[in-house]
């Protein structure tokens, strides 16, 4: 199995890129790592124009930009699987990678689509089966680790039609195959796809549930090696560095400052 990285820096002196860059420098991975920039300044493994080029509207486009960028390059350079890291993310310790790669490896032999830092949406309005799935596996990941899942909600009580299931975006790790059969046909113009659909990561479990129904939680996993969150709630800021500086996980997200270990 070809298992690797891939990651986006922004260009010098921009979003705290520098610390990014330098703290890929600092740890070395054991596994290939292919880099995305649109600053060749950076020795990318592949340039890329600009993403803010996509605007503004809707807001998640341009992660989602990024991160088919990301998928088209992980497809282009055959891995089998791969971690993708946003630059908000920073890691800890020499082959950080592959202690996330053994964590997936070891928990899920035969693979499994994505696993990380679980969340779910609606868990109700995906009936029984899917909301007794979704809490026993959120029930484990946080036996493991200590963090609970997030759940979130925006439908009504009454609604049926549908949960969402998935990893959050940044340090989780992803089958590039199952990815490439989700989204099918995203290179044909990335812009354009990446404004069509929600946030990449919440499009994985919508498209999921769309394929398998409350069996969708069946293709999402958990990671110990690796944390990304969105807020300060339930992990806060130095949460996250102590997680890294522990060495419970090799991977964070999210750090919006020039932090580095």
């Amino acid at each position: 199995m070809k298992l690797g990285t891939v990651a986006y820096c922004p260009p010098k002196n921009k979003l705290n890129s520098d610390a990014f860059f330098s703290n890929l420098q600092k740890f070395p991975a054991k596994h290939p790592l292919y880099l995305l920039s649109d600053d060749p300044g950076r020795n990318p493994s592949r340039v890329i124009s600009n993403p803010e080029n996509i605007g503004r509207r809707p807001h998640w486009a341009l992660n989602n930009i990024l991160w088919f960028e990301a998928l088209s390059l992980a497809r282009d350079v055959a891995l089998d699987a791969f971690i993708y890291l946003e630059s908000d993310s920073r890691v800890y310790g020499d082959g950080w990678d592959d202690a996330v790669f053994r964590d997936y490896e070891g928990r899920y032999p035969g693979g499994i689509a994505c696993a990380g830092s679980l969340v779910a949406w609606d868990v109700n309005s995906g009936g029984k089966e899917f909301a007794t799935k979704v809490i026993e596996k959120a029930f484990r990941y946080q036996e493991a680790t200590g963090i609970p899942a997030c759940f979130y909600s925006g439908k009504h009580p009454n609604d049926c039609s549908g949960g969402c299931f998935y990893p959050n975006g940044s340090g989780a790790v992803f089958d590039t195959k199952a990815m490439l059969a989700i989204f099918t046909g995203f290179d044909s113009d990335i812009p354009a796809y990446s404004k069509r659909h929600t946030a990449w990561d919440m499009c994985i479990g919508r498209f999921l549930w769309n394929y398998h129904g409350p069996k969708a939680v069946d293709y999402v996993g958990w990671l110990r090696k690796s944390y990304s969150g969105f807020g300060d709630c339930v992990v806060s800021y130095e949460e996250r560095k102590n997680l890294l500086l522990s060495g419970q996980c090799s991977i964070v997200h999210q750090v919006k400052d020039d932090w580095t270990p």
